[in-house]
This record gives structure tokens, C-alpha cells and sequence, in this order.
């Protein structure tokens, strides 16, 4: 399994916001590959989905053979 985080956008530090969450809805293929992110809900909205969905996208998950759909939320803190 291959695992990047989405790194804190520039923009959202120069606006003063410092965190967030993102909540998306993954969809894997069988072959571990992310085929699809949606985000479902974002606290603020629509400053941390580019992240969020670019980094999401590269992941790797272990081949099932089959698709599945996980719900997963991403936390976002200019300290760390």
C-alpha cells in the first residue's frame, strides 16, 4: 500500500485558516487503484479538496480483485 498525505495549501495559511477536515468517499478498483474520490463534506468548504483529492488519487491500496468503496476524513493542521 502506498500512502501520501495531502500537504497544507499555501492558500489557506496566507487566508489564516488553520485546519480543517475533509470527508471523502474513495472508490477502488480491484487492482488497488483509487478510481474515484468525492468529497463529501469539508469544514471550510473547498479549501482543502484540491489536497485532498490529488493526494488521495495517487494512493496504492492492497489488490482485492474486487472494487470496494471506503468513507475515510482527512484532518488538516498548519502545525503539523
Amino acid at each position: 500500500m502506498h500512502r501520501e498525505d495531502p500537504a497544507f495549501p499555501r492558500e489557506a495559511i496566507t487566508e489564516g485558516i488553520t485546519s480543517g477536515t475533509v470527508k471523502v468517499r474513495l472508490s477502488i478498483a480491484g487492482d488497488g487503484t483509487v478510481s474515484g474520490v468525492t468529497i463529501t463534506e469539508a469544514q471550510p468548504r473547498k479549501v482543502f479538496d484540491k489536497a485532498v483529492i490529488r493526494a488521495l488519487k495517487r494512493r496504492q491500496f492492497e489488490s482485492t480483485g474486487t472494487p470496494q468503496t471506503v468513507e475515510t476524513e482527512v484532518a488538516f493542521s498548519a502545525g503539523n
